[in-house]
C-alpha cells in the first residue's frame, strides 16, 4: 500500500473513532440525566393569584420573548395571552418563580394536555422570561428535579403522544435561561409498568 493511501485510511479511521467516541459520550450523558427521573409525574403545581399589573407586565414580556413557535397563534392572529394560567414553580429557595401556561385556544392542543409554557421570574418588579416555546418549552410540567444548576432546579416536561407514550424533555438553567439538554420517551403498559428510554441525540 502506498504511504499516501495508508495515511488516508488512517485519517478515515481516526475520524470514525472520534465520531464513535462522541456518540458514546452523548449516549452516556443522556442515560445519566434520566437515571433519576421518576416514571411517575409529579403532582401539578398550585395556581397563583397575581395582581393585574403583574399579569399585564407578564403578557408584554411573553410577547417580547418571541414567537409561540409550534403553535398557530402567529398565523391566526388570536390573542393567546387572554387566558394565561399562573402557577407556582418552586425551583429556587431565594426567589419567586412562576410557570405560565397558555389557556384554551391556539397555544394549547385540542385535548388540553399539551400547551405553550414559560418560566417567569420578577426582578425589581420586572418580569424576566427564563424559558419559552422558542426554546421548545412546550407540553406540560412532568417533574421538578432535585438537581440544580446556577441556583435553579432542573425541569422535565412531558408531551402526551398517546395513552401509553409520553415524550420527555430535560431542561437545565445555564445562568440566563433554561436550555434543552436531552429527550426521552416514557412508555407504559396496561398494568401500569413504565420505563424511560433516552434518545441518544436530540434536535
Amino acid at each position: 500500500m502506498k504511504p499516501s493511501k495508508m495515511v488516508q485510511n488512517m485519517t478515515v479511521l481516526l475520524r470514525l473513532s472520534i465520531v464513535l467516541s462522541f456518540a458514546l459520550a452523548i449516549a452516556h450523558a443522556q442515560t445519566g440525566i434520566w437515571k433519576h427521573v421518576n416514571t411517575r409525574p409529579d403532582p401539578q403545581p398550585e395556581h397563583l393569584t397575581v395582581s393585574k399589573a403583574q399579569v399585564e407586565a407578564t403578557k408584554k414580556a411573553l410577547i417580547a420573548s418571541g414567537r409561540t413557535d409550534a403553535w398557530p397563534c402567529d398565523f391566526t392572529g388570536e390573542d393567546w395571552t387572554r387566558t394565561l394560567i399562573f402557577e407556582d414553580l418552586p425551583v429556587s429557595a431565594t426567589g419567586k418563580t412562576m410557570l405560565v401556561e397558555a389557556g384554551p385556544g391556539c397555544a394549547r392542543g385540542g385535548q388540553g394536555s399539551n400547551g405553550a409554557m414559560w418560566v417567569v421570574r420578577f426582578k425589581d418588579q420586572k418580569p424576566v422570561v427564563l424559558a419559552s416555546p422558542k426554546q421548545k418549552f412546550n407540553g406540560w410540567l412532568y417533574s421538578i428535579q432535585p438537581t440544580t444548576n446556577h441556583g435553579l432546579r432542573d425541569l422535565v416536561l412531558g408531551w402526551h403522544m398517546s395513552a401509553t407514550e409520553t415524550d420527555l424533555s430535560y431542561f437545565q438553567f445555564d445562568g440566563k435561561s433554561y436550555r434543552l439538554i436531552g429527550t426521552a420517551q416514557l412508555t407504559a403498559d396496561v398494568d401500569g409498568n413504565a420505563k424511560i428510554v433516552p434518545n441518544p441525540k436530540h434536535d
